[in-house]
């Protein structure tokens, strides 16, 4: 007589490889890299903030805001920018120096929301 749970390994490891090769669709956009990056000192003046990441972004859900040295937060207009829109990019003229933070928050398309933060420091143009 066969054992009636001879195919669950089988049919366990089929299950296992359908959702590992079905993930990537379902995954949350990442971000691959951030100008300026993490912890990264700029000087004043307009500063180039630009977001990569590893899929379509939908912008309906993304959203970007800058939190300055006054605390107030200011929200950022930007779209993608790239014919495969996974790069974020806006001008933002920063003139107090100090300490800034980027939360970032990118919806993807048919998928999920990812959000985090980007710690930078703006400081003073040398003096001529």
């Amino acid at each position: 007589m066969r054992n009636s749970f001879s195919f669950l390994p089988a049919c366990l490891a089929t299950a296992l490889l359908c959702f590992g090769l079905a993930r990537p669709a379902w995954a949350n956009p990442s971000l691959v890299h951030a100008t300026p990056a993490a912890r990264q000192s700029v000087g004043a003046g307009t500063v180039t903030i630009r977001l990569d990441f590893d899929s379509v972004i939908d912008p309906f859900h993304t959203r970007l805001v800058l939190l300055g040295p006054s605390g107030v937060p200011q929200l950022l207009l930007a779209s993608p920018k790239d014919d495969e829109q996974q790069v974020i990019s806006v001008d933002v003229p920063l003139s107090t120096p100090g300490a800034y933070v980027l939360q970032w928050r990118a919806g993807g398309k048919g998928s999920g929301v990812s959000h985090g933060d980007v710690p930078f420091e703006v400081v003073a143009a040398p003096q001529k």
